[in-house]
């Protein structure tokens, strides 16, 4: 019988280990999510009459054009030949700075930058489309849109509230993107 009980409490303590193992993983999970940041998709942007994808940062919500936004998802206008076509693109707000910066991931970015005033972009269209920092990158060979570099971080300073956000644009799917941010 002793042999029973040792068996026994191998197993009772194997089962409570187990479960405050998956309880710590538990905990680490969540704060790892926060860490990553809040994850947006917007509604697709490319159906036919859909209106732009406009987003308030400060808010944390989805806003109409008329309201103040920091960055929206656009249909523009692109001049190609002799024709025009309706282009995918990323606009930013009128009291948004933003730069890029390549040379960090999302999470080890903690802080805005201290070259930030000197990196932010003079010319705020660069970052659409066909710009030299564009966000929505359309492939002549495949007729597909793409993030360009997803792996890319955006830091925007938007100057009514004063804040800082961190943002990645993560994905380009059937004229519906995603991306995600925290404040900085």
């Amino acid at each position: 019988m002793k042999g029973n009980w040792t068996m026994k409490q191998l197993i009772l303590i194997s089962i409570t280990g187990l479960l405050i193992f998956a309880g710590c993983e538990d905990k680490n999970s969540d704060i790892n999510n926060e860490a990553q940041g809040k994850e947006i998709i917007t509604h697709d942007i490319d159906a036919a009459g859909a209106p732009g994808f406009y987003y308030n940062f400060s808010s944390e919500a989805e806003v109409d054009s008329s309201n103040l936004w920091h960055i929206s998802f656009q249909m523009i206008s692109v001049a190609f030949g002799q024709s025009t076509y309706m282009m995918p693109s990323l606009v930013l707000g009128d009291a948004v700075y933003a730069a890029e910066y390549s040379d960090v991931t999302f999470n080890d970015l903690e802080n805005t930058p201290g070259t930030f005033m000197s990196d932010y972009f003079q010319d705020p269209l660069v970052v659409q489309y066909s710009g030299t920092n564009e966000v929505l990158q359309y492939d002549m060979q495949s007729h597909t849109v793409s993030v360009k570099n997803p792996d890319r971080i955006f830091v925007i300073y938007e100057s009514i509230n004063h804040t800082t956000f961190k943002i990645q644009f993560i994905e380009y799917v059937n004229g519906i993107i995603s991306f995600r941010y925290i404040g900085l």
